[in-house]
């Protein structure tokens, strides 16, 4: 099975999930076959603030260990991981994490501690959903293990579909639904290409119109889903079957050669 299978089943499955304990049994066993050990899904919230740590998105599955000496030592307060994700935008090695933030001697204690309790290198991507605490979903490897780099593309799509299947749970046993925003045809077709990764001039040509009208209509699309990226944007639209995986893979008749008819610019 390709990656591109596995993430693709994943969704599938994250999308049917109805409980909190079928998707952590699907992302542990989704951190296996993109070649991890360990998974964090966090909210990273301000824990002296009342509920809030009792209403944050949490799942980890990191070493007894290094849960228990991170409690200990109080090293949560102080991660250079979340304090990377709040200078990045995109997915990032731990080892990155030096040239993202200037690290102090509390954080480079933390990450050798980490070490010592068997933590390798480990790849975390950033979630920020508008009006919501920042959140990540990290993947971690055992020390002395080597980190499959190609997995890593198929690994960040999995984080960000996890991520999103636990809002969605969430809401859903709060009895709240969000209603599935509605795209014009052209916000849909730039939606369409982007998910295949063309960039805004690569779209503009396909569709004969101007690169900065490709750029309106993605961010017209990214504020009816009120996301911050075109990843989320994408995780978004594949989840609600806006888009299809069909769509995605970019087949002449999926997108390309037949616009779908919507209102119009």
């Amino acid at each position: 099975m390709s990656l591109f299978d596995e993430v693709e089943q994943f969704v599938k499955s994250a999308n049917r999930a109805t409980r909190m304990s079928e998707l952590e049994g699907l992302l542990t066993d989704a951190v296996e076959a993109f070649g991890f050990d360990h998974v964090a899904l966090v909210q990273h919230v301000n824990l002296s603030a009342p509920d809030a740590a009792a209403q944050a998105l949490q799942f980890i599955n990191y070493p007894d260990a290094w849960r228990a000496l991170m409690r200990s030592r109080g090293y949560l307060g102080d991660d250079p991981v979340l304090a990377a994700c709040q200078k990045s935008a995109a997915a990032f090695l731990w080892s990155e994490v030096p040239r993202i933030i200037k690290l102090n001697a509390r954080q480079e204690e933390i990450l050798g501690a980490a070490n010592a309790c068997g933590m390798g290198e480990g790849f975390t991507v950033p979630i920020n959903v508008p009006g919501e605490f920042l959140g990540s979903c990290s993947f971690a490897i055992r020390a002395g293990r080597t980190v499959q780099r190609e997995r890593l593309p198929a690994a960040q799509y999995v984080g960000c579909f996890a991520f999103e299947a636990v809002r969605r749970i969430r809401l859903a046993e709060g009895a709240q639904r969000e209603a599935r925003p509605a795209l014009t045809g052209r916000q849909f077709d730039c939606l369409v290409l982007a998910a295949q990764g063309r960039s805004d001039w690569h779209i503009a040509q396909l569709l004969g119109i101007s690169r900065e009208t490709v750029h309106q209509h993605i961010e017209a699309a990214k504020r009816r889903y009120q996301v911050a990226s075109r990843t989320q944007l994408v995780v978004r639209a594949l989840f609600d079957s806006q888009i299809t995986f069909a769509d995605v893979l970019g087949s002449a008749a999926a997108s390309r050669g037949k616009p779908r008819a919507a209102s119009p610019d």
